[in-house]
């Protein structure tokens, strides 16, 4: 405050310099992002795990309703997170209620906490006052804090009280296992008028799911397991305080990679794993001295989840699709990119995810972090969001390339002009690729085994009709480069075959059975569909012994465009016959349109080029004639 002389009156009066009115900056805060009451309740979990919890109570107090009123019904009232942690000393418990004053601020100890404003922000995003009590002797020598928003606004209070000694309220000791503990916390927010519980039962069911995905990793954990219980509490009739117990839960780990057992997810599914790990890799960033990792996980569903009829588990009743199942739902409500900070989930990110297609729930991403590269991912302070790792969601180098610019020249033009955007290049096309090899291997495992091509009414499959065209041209004197290699044995055949594969980043397991399958079955062609590392060729040729390798670009438009609209996902007499169709005229519009495609590449090209296109049109003609008889015979 400061004196100032008033001019048309004559006396002193005192103006406010504050920076920030303390009202306004309090309303500001009270509007912080919380995406709901489930997340702004996760910033008290956080406290109690960081305080070596071992069993954290949520808990929901519901008032009955009004005789009075028609249509009354019972009433959330008050919420609390009470914990069996090692408590608060005076200093500490102040300073807890006092925005950016946290105890917890060094990003090199790995911990949850940052920002040093989850208690009084979280509260106030929900409550009008919040009350605190802690102890480290025994609740009855509990310490009591509070924050009221009536005393900070209408009366000016603008320092965190000093705390009291306050025995925990007897109405938590009738319900909460937490209150005979040695040492413990009991945040309780009142006033509440801006939750999104109206009430009871259903709500502690959405809360307990959500707590179990965030704090999958700490329910786990084999050295301290973290407890997280929800409760239903009601004021007992005969009196105003004392509560009584009605519903209790324990939140099972709800882990979106579906990897974990037991688990929150609905039968079959919740004693055994629901998908299978499909990819891992990890990155070491180095910043400021200290080195951070970051590790990302790929799952995707097993065959039993998503196909009954291949399925060796018994469903509980037969569904028409498995999104329509329990457990369907259930992985519909984590799809997505989970994104964990020190172990605890910030968000599940929907910023990879094609939300028109149902069939997105069924792969999983888990990308976790060191605090220590919080700048790096932008993580916000309120722990739900790391903007600046999601704005990289389906990066395109094509988009930020300047004329002439390699890929290598734009990462130095980041690091150089102090963009952190090029420590996670890498990791966004990585999971990129990934999400693309897992989309297409659901639709395999849905189509069948997703390996052979076969002709539509006599079963051959494409790879044994190609192979005896082939052979029977080499005896009629048609030789090609494959027809005049040495002889190896099937061993090192199959061994050269599985080696091509994998230098075009299929797997090791699938490379040796596409070599086996191919040599088995004395095959001349192997034909797959991989992703060729440039989106230009949309296949590409080799020969490999007396094997012709075709490999199709599953990222080119052309596999997109036409030969996936060509394979049902479904068996066809499962299809509508309007699919059907639909499916044929965006084929055929695709094939014409790479028909055009060529003919603008001759159009284009000089004289002399030109007529030897030309003459290579005529001898593909040709040679797709003699290998398009076999369909006709």
């Amino acid at each position: 405050m400061a004196e100032q002389l008033d001019g048309q009156h004559g006396f002193q009066m005192e103006i406010d310099y504050s920076i920030v009115s303390p009202s306004l900056t309090i309303e500001a805060m009270r509007d912080s992002g919380y995406k709901d009451t489930d997340h702004a309740l996760a910033e008290l979990i956080d406290n109690s795990v960081e305080a070596k919890s071992t069993l954290i109570e949520v808990i929901a107090v519901e008032t009955p309703p009004d005789p009075s009123v028609p249509y009354s019904r019972a009433k959330v009232t008050q919420i609390a997170v009470i914990d069996d942690g090692h408590g608060m000393s005076l200093n500490v418990l102040r300073r807890a209620l006092k925005f950016g004053d946290g105890t917890r601020r060094d990003r090199t100890q790995r911990g949850i906490g940052r920002f040093g404003v989850g208690l009084p922000q979280s509260s106030i995003s929900q409550c009008k006052r919040v009350d605190v009590w802690t102890w480290t002797n025994g609740a009855d020598n509990a310490l009591h804090c509070y924050l009221d928003l009536h005393e900070i606004n209408e009366d000016g209070v603008q320092v965190v009280p000093k705390p009291d000694p306050l025995p925990l309220p007897d109405q938590w000791w009738s319900i909460s296992h937490n209150a005979s503990a040695p040492s413990g916390t009991l945040v309780v927010w009142s006033e509440l008028d801006r939750v999104r519980w109206s009430g009871g039962s259903k709500t502690l069911e959405r809360t307990g799911e959500l707590c179990g995905r965030i704090y999958r990793k700490f329910i786990v954990d084999k050295q301290q397991p973290v407890k997280i219980d929800t409760v239903l509490a009601s004021v007992r009739p005969s009196t105003s305080d004392l509560l009584v117990e009605q519903e209790r839960r324990t939140c099972l780990p709800n882990d979106p990679l579906y990897l974990m057992a037991p688990s929150a997810t609905p039968p079959p599914f919740d004693d055994r794993p629901m998908f299978k790990e499909f990819n891992k890799r990890t990155w070491t960033i180095k910043v400021n001295g200290e080195v951070g990792e970051i590790c990302v996980r790929c799952s995707m569903a097993t065959v039993e989840a998503i196909n009954e009829k291949k399925s060796s588990i018994v469903w509980p009743r037969p569904y028409a699709k498995a999104g329509e199942a329990p457990w369907g739902k259930h992985a519909n409500r984590n799809k997505g990119v989970s994104i964990v900070r020190a172990r605890r989930e910030l968000e599940m990110s929907l910023a990879w995810v094609n939300n028109y297609e149902p069939e997105e729930r069924w792969w999983s991403v888990e990308v976790e972090f060191d605090p220590i590269l919080d700048e790096i991912f932008g993580v916000v302070n309120n722990k739900q969001h790391a903007h600046a790792f999601v704005d990289g969601a389906g990066f395109d180098q094509r988009e930020v390339l300047e004329p002439g610019e390699s890929f290598g020249d734009y990462r130095e033009r980041l690091e150089n002009t102090g963009n952190l955007r090029y420590h996670l290049l890498d990791v966004w096309i990585w999971i990129d690729y990934q999400i693309t090899r897992m989309r297409k291997e659901r639709r395999d495992l849905m189509r069948g085994t997703g390996k052979t091509r076969s002709h539509p009414d006599t079963g051959v499959q494409l790879e044994d009709s190609a192979t005896d065209v082939i052979n029977d041209q080499a005896e009629k004197g048609e030789i090609g480069e494959s027809d005049k290699a040495p002889p190896v044995t099937p061993e090192e055949k199959q061994a050269n075959i599985a080696r091509s594969a994998t230098q075009r980043r299929v797997p090791q397991e699938t490379a040796e059975e596409w070599a086996y399958e191919t040599v088995s079955k004395g095959r001349r062609v192997l034909l797959k569909a991989v992703d060729l590392g440039h989106r230009d060729a949309f296949f590409g040729v080799e020969s490999v012994n007396d094997i012709i390798e075709i490999w199709l670009n599953d990222q080119h438009p052309v596999h997109k465009h036409l030969i996936e609209v060509l394979r049902s996902e479904a068996d066809e007499e499962e299809q509508d016959p309007e699919i059907l169709a639909n499916r044929l005229r965006d084929a055929a519009f695709s094939l014409e349109m790479l028909l055009v495609a060529w003919a603008r590449h001759e159009d284009k090209a000089p004289a002399g080029l030109r007529e030897t296109m030309g003459d290579l049109r005529m001898d593909w003609g040709r040679e797709a004639r003699k290998f398009l008889e076999v369909i006709e015979s």
